[in-house]
């Protein structure tokens, strides 16, 4: 299904940084206006004064983390520094993308190299170089990928550790990344020709006379607006525990009535998802907890909770170690999932495969100049859940979860694993896993309950899988590729089947940027669907293609909006989605979804669903 699931962006700088995209506070606000003023009215003298009372900072250390889903970054200072982030696409060999760090009244490049080079390399990073800038050092930070810093904040001195400045580096979108180049990229300042007098040559036959030179008044300099520094009131510092998450409310209307006579034609639902956070002042190990809860008035079936993450992430030097209920994703195309297969999808919640059930697991990654190597062991098995006999989106039968079957005698508790190699080469992003255990897709079974009532099965089977993704990155182009390769047994009426099969999902994005000399971009999508199965295969897309469209505003509401067709070129059907979302505020967001089913076939997979057409509006909360 389409893919355009948004989180809130949790940038919190605190003032301190300089960055043009930054939002500030409304008290940070007030702050920034007030300098300003002063700026403006104290005399020269005074204002000389304030400047050279300022301390130098001293850079003491460069530590460099890995983390679930950021690369992270500190630098422990002697005082508060002022700095300004910056991206740009470097023209060093390598043509690597670069983030660019200037801090402020920090001297001294050759000690922060040597701190520098102590750093470890890892995730994110390509390397780091050091330069001296306008009585300061800028950080040079190449990039194996696009990525920009998602969140920075200064934490006060604890105990016998100074200030330390935390920057997380997070992977982002092509265009996203272009976005913040056209946005932030530093000007290079082009030096000014000396003025040059030119003198004409006087006619023969004129007199000479001595002109009177005309006075003309030197340009005035351009005066660079200098930020406040002021941090008293924004140095608040931060704990090492971080609360944050949502709580929404939405509403779903259905075009048609359904197939069974008990759902209605209309629901609504709240959901809670908080997240608490812990990182350890030297950024070597975390722990998250993300629970998850949504209740429906009308489908108890859809009511649910789930532990989305509850573990522990410990990393030293190339080697990270988590422990516990986690998330992990996999995959680069937009229509289709192929190669995600660690957690079982949250069926209840939609049927875009973006909503994951936490999975119990412990993993571990070793990061080395040959991509990073990563290993998975499942120790517990997650069921998929279906709506209830009230709700939409449902089977034509109920399934009866008391008489699931496993192929495994250990059931659920036979443990999963895999192995998954990953690695950035020059533009291209590959990826390339095994996994064997227990297939996340159920096959249903059509069985009886104690009353005899007509009733579907799900029964799980052995499995072994291997996924290929490519993400080839070539200026305005995205080329996107997954493709995997299953055996497995099916059951039988009285033994087990064996197939085997391979299926993949490829295609491109071009973007637009700046379109109509503003800042929104377009994005234009196409992919085709393949499955080796034919009719035979458990999917909707077997033979089809997939069109679509994606608008980022770039307002300061983010405001965007994706939409996309799929077409079975077999048959008729039809899948198309929309999907909307801006935010209103700080902390509030509305999101608009809207998702069809055309023209499909009485023995197509997807049939039961075809008069469960719904729009759905979201109402989301922050905090």
């Amino acid at each position: 299904m389409l893919k355009n699931k948004t989180q809130k962006n949790t940038i919190e700088n605190r003032g301190l940084c300089l960055n043009k995209n930054t939002l500030f506070r409304s008290s940070l606000l007030s702050s920034v206006f007030f300098a300003l003023s002063l700026s403006f009215t104290l005399p020269a003298s005074i204002a000389q004064a304030m400047n050279s009372a300022r301390a130098e900072v001293k850079i003491l250390d460069v530590r460099t983390g890995l983390h679930p889903d950021k690369t992270r970054i500190v630098l422990e200072l002697s005082e508060v520094a002022f700095y300004q982030i910056s991206y740009l696409n470097s023209s060093a060999p390598g043509n690597f993308k670069e983030v660019i760090i200037d801090l402020r009244e920090t001297p001294g490049k050759a000690e922060v190299a040597s701190l520098v080079k102590k750093a470890e390399v890892i995730g994110l990073l390509e390397k780091i170089s050091v330069e001296d800038y306008e009585g300061g050092v800028r950080l040079r930070i190449f990039l194996r990928k696009a990525a920009t810093v998602d969140r920075s904040f200064m934490l006060k001195p604890e105990q016998d550790i100074q200030y330390r400045l935390v920057f997380d580096l997070k992977a982002v979108t092509a265009a996203e990344w272009a976005r913040q180049v056209k946005l932030t990229a530093p000007q290079e300042k082009v030096p000014q020709p000396e003025p040059v007098t030119i003198i004409s040559p006087a006619p023969a036959v004129a007199p000479i006379v001595a002109a009177q030179p005309e006075e003309i008044p030197p340009a005035e300099p351009r005066q660079e607006q200098e930020p406040p520094e002021t941090y008293d009131d924004m140095m608040t510092g931060e704990s090492n525990f971080t609360l944050s998450g949502y709580i929404e409310v939405e509403g779903r209307g259905f075009t048609q009535s359904s197939f069974s006579s008990e759902p209605k034609d209309w629901t609504v639902s709240f959901a809670l998802e908080p997240l608490l956070e812990y990182v350890s002042d030297s950024g070597d190990s975390q722990v998250m907890f993300r629970p998850f809860g949504r209740f429906d008035v009308n489908d108890k079936g859809r009511s649910h909770f789930d532990i989305r993450e509850l573990n522990w992430t410990g990393t030293a030097d190339r080697w990270q170690v988590t422990v516990g209920i986690d998330t992990v994703f996999w995959g680069v195309t937009e229509s289709s999932h192929l190669v995600d297969i660690i957690n079982q999808n949250d069926n209840l919640e939609d049927i875009d495969q973006e909503d994951k059930l936490g999975q119990p697991m412990i993993s571990a990654s070793y990061d080395s100049r040959f991509g990073v190597f990563s290993t998975y062991v499942m120790t517990y098995f997650r069921e998929m859940r279906f709506p209830g006999a009230n709700g939409r989106l449902r089977l034509p039968l109920l399934v009866d979860y008391t008489q699931t079957q496993y192929e495994s005698a250990s059931g659920k508790w036979r443990p999963d694993f895999a192995v998954r190699w990953t690695h950035v080469i020059g533009n291209v992003d590959v990826g390339l896993y095994h996994f064997k255990g227990t297939s996340r897709e159920p096959e249903l079974i059509l069985g009886a309950d104690v009353n005899n009532n007509a009733i579907l099965i799900p029964r799980y089977n052995l499995i072994d899988q291997t996924g290929l993704d490519i993400q080839g990155t070539f200026d305005d182009i995205l080329i996107k590729f997954e493709a995997i390769r299953r055996a497995g047994n099916l059951s039988g009426q009285n033994s087990e089947i064996r197939q085997d099969y391979w299926a993949m999902t490829g295609g491109i994005e071009y973007s637009f940027y700046g379109i109509g000399g503003g800042d929104s971009d377009i994005g234009l999508l196409a992919e085709y669907l393949y499955d080796d199965r034919g009719s035979q295969a458990t999917t909707a897309f077997e033979d089809d293609l997939f069109i679509g469209m994606r608008w980022a505003a770039n307002d300061i509401d983010s405001t965007q909006l994706l939409v996309g067709a799929i077409f079975d070129l077999d048959s008729s059907a039809k899948f198309i989605n929309v999907e909307g979302s801006r935010r209103i505020g700080d902390d509030w967001k509305i999101t608009l979804d809207a998702r069809f089913f055309m023209g499909v076939p009485v023995m197509d997979p997807i049939y039961p669903l075809s008069r469960d057409d719904f729009f759905q509006i979201r109402l989301a909360r922050y905090f």
